[in-house]
């Protein structure tokens, strides 16, 4: 049998470390920590190198005496716990004691620190983990720690660090979320002696000291409460979204955290609202009860264990859906908004698309001739009045044609789900009547046509918009039948040879729980013995289906798909579907099968697809002026 050692403490210490200290990023987290936990309002931060030659923070938290300074460096030494039964209730960030003395046994680390009652200040020096020197230092209430040359006593873990840029990018990312977690903090964070950022209290202004104005302004808050847990926060719409994770921030009690389940949570809430291979900004904070979170589980503290993994789901995706649903925009042309008024007050917004009503339009001579009394402060009224003067006319007149002329079938448009379907207006002959019509229509917006078979060109008070006629017919289909979905007024299409679908025992359980979700839907689903079921039927909507790969998918979201809505449980198909029924990109129209398309969008033009891509965007004059340098 091989002789077991009892690792001496420099041997151990430096293995503690490799858990605790992986980079420069890792010391100033939980040094800063530190600072956090000792009350500090204020806190410095300054590196040099990426942090790989120099570390230095000040705070102005309570400071450590002369008797304490030398314990603060022994392993598992802490204030912050006392016996076992503390564990279940952390309310400080560090609490086991491992950070100086894993620091310290991997570089050269100075602290100066003056308390309340202390007349003159201490400090304390130690190199690879061994006190060098220690004494009395003049300094203001306050505690400075300077750590240098980290891993210079193991060459092999420097060898991995990356080069100084990209160590100093993974601090600054940590001092970020430091900020965001902790605003109520005033922070100052320095590189190379240049100020990166200051913040001065409140979350909001942390959000726009850290992060650029373009991603500040594109943030929407939120602040709810479920039970007794708190989330709130911002959640950034669809256009500020990034290529990686690096501007998602996620505080559990004032802690930075890694979580899945948060993770699943919001990216489920996004659905289709972001493009493939873009992941949304996000600050959310989570305030609930200590002993439902257990901090405890990861050597370097950033995941935790929750008491009730359903519950903070729940209490994320329904903050997340709900913020960003209040935010879905349409676009409706013909408003009474003026060229001279901001961009955004041309634009009528509906908050929300699916309780909003159709818009009014003139739909056939019997509704122009409506008494007045029934059409009240109607922009139509002088129209209306000339139109009868003509008809009057036409009554009397011997050219009378027998069929009346019928007014532009595009001014009652209905939706389509092929450009061959697209009704053109019916013309039979030409009058006036027809011409004020038109007239009036082009007051409200005017079609300039169509570019590369793909883009549609439309004028309406001041401003130019190019639409995507697929992206745009696509969310249309998308909307209708997740309205029929969210109605449960789904369609049912029952198949020739039932499905057989073969379960393990988890997957059975959770098919057992959502089985009455997905009979809402369509999905005819009985058990058929053993770990079986049988599929008898599916939603219309979605008949050419393929019903192993869903369950498949399914089952791969079962984590958190018995908090999901059933219209969530089908999202992405029905944007398939859509997909496939639009009108697709190199399909021409002429101007009035897109004048058909237009007004066919009663609630509005989409400002996006199923799949988070822009479906509208907008010009003004001042735009187009600048391109041609009419202004410079």
């Amino acid at each position: 049998m091989a002789k077991i050692n009892v690792l001496d403490s420099s041997v151990f210490n430096l293995i503690s470390a490799g858990e605790v200290v992986e980079r420069p990023a890792s010391v100033v987290k939980e040094l800063v920590e530190n600072s956090i936990d000792a009350g500090a309002t204020k806190i410095s931060v300054e590196i040099v190198d990426g942090g790989i030659s120099s570390i230095v923070i000040v705070d102005n938290g309570c400071g450590i005496d002369k008797e304490n300074m030398r314990l603060a460096f022994l392993p598992h030494a802490t204030s912050k716990l006392a016996k076992a039964e503390d564990l279940d209730n952390i309310a400080t960030l560090g609490f086991r004691g491992e950070a100086l003395a894993s620091v310290s046994a991997v570089a050269q680390v100075t602290m100066t620190s003056k308390t309340v009652d202390d007349e003159i200040g201490n400090f304390i020096k130690l190199s690879a983990g061994k006190v060098v020197e220690e004494g009395k230092r003049a300094i203001a209430q306050s505690t400075s720690i300077t750590v240098e040359n980290l891993f210079f006593n193991t060459p092999v873990r420097k060898k991995f660090l990356k080069k100084p840029k990209q160590e100093e990018a993974n601090v600054t990312a940590i001092m970020i979320q430091l900020a965001l977690a902790n605003p109520d903090i005033k922070f100052k964070y320095t590189v190379d002696n240049k100020l990166v950022f200051q913040t001065n209290g409140g979350l909001e202004e942390a959000v726009y000291a850290v992060y650029n104005n373009e991603i500040a302004n594109g943030l929407l808050p939120f602040d709810v409460t479920y039970d007794n847990y708190r989330v709130y926060g911002y959640t950034g719409n669809a256009s500020i979204a990034k290529h990686n994770r690096n501007y998602q921030t996620v505080i559990i009690n004032g802690r930075i955290i890694s979580n899945q389940t948060i993770s699943t949570a919001v990216s489920q809430a996004y659905g289709n609202r972001l493009m493939t291979r873009t992941f949304p900004v996000f600050v959310i904070n989570i305030v609930m009860p200590f002993d439902d979170v257990d901090v405890n589980v990861h050597p370097t503290k950033t995941d935790v264990r929750f008491a009730d993994n359903h519950k903070v789901f729940s209490s994320v995706y329904k903050a997340i859906i709900t913020t960003l649903t209040s935010q879905e925009q349409n676009l409706i042309l013909g408003s009474n908004s003026s060229a001279e008024k901001k961009e955004q007050d041309v634009i009528q917004i509906n908050s929300d698309i699916n309780s909003t009503k159709p818009q009014e339009k003139i739909d056939g001579i019997d509704l122009l001739f409506a008494d007045k009394e029934e059409k009240k402060d109607t922009k139509y009224q002088d129209l209306i009045e000339k139109q009868k003067k003509v008809v009057e006319e036409l009554k009397y007149s011997k050219d009378l044609p027998k069929a009346q002329p019928k007014v532009r079938d595009s001014m009652s448009a209905t939706h389509s789900n092929s450009v061959g379907n697209i009704p053109k207006p019916d013309i039979t002959t030409s009058s006036s009547l027809l011409e004020l019509v038109d007239e009036q229509l082009e007051s409200e917006f005017k079609v300039i046509g169509q570019v590369f078979n793909t883009y549609l060109i439309v004028e309406c008070q001041g401003l130019v918009y190019f639409i995507d006629q697929h992206a745009c017919h696509e969310r249309i289909i998308y909307d209708k039948l997740l309205d029929e979905v969210n109605s449960k007024n789904v369609s049912v299409q029952y198949m020739l040879v039932p499905f057989i679908l073969d379960c393990n025992n988890t997957q059975y359980e959770y098919l057992c729980a959502i089985q009455q979700n997905l009979k809402d839907l369509g999905f005819d689903i009985e058990e058929f013995g053993g770990l079986s079921f049988k599929v008898n039927s599916v939603p219309h909507l979605l008949n050419d289906i393929n019903l192993a790969v869903f369950f498949d998918e399914l089952f791969t979201e079962r984590q958190s798909a018995l908090g999901l809505k059933n219209a969530d449980l089908i999202r992405d198909r029905l944007a398939q579907k859509a997909c496939k029924s639009a009108i697709k990109a190199g399909a021409q129209l002429d101007n009035k099968q897109i004048r058909a398309l237009i007004d066919s969008m009663k609630n509005g033009i989409p400002l996006q697809c199923p799949h988070g891509r822009p479906a509208v965007l907008s010009y003004t004059r001042r735009d187009f002026d600048k391109l041609f340098k009419r202004i410079i």
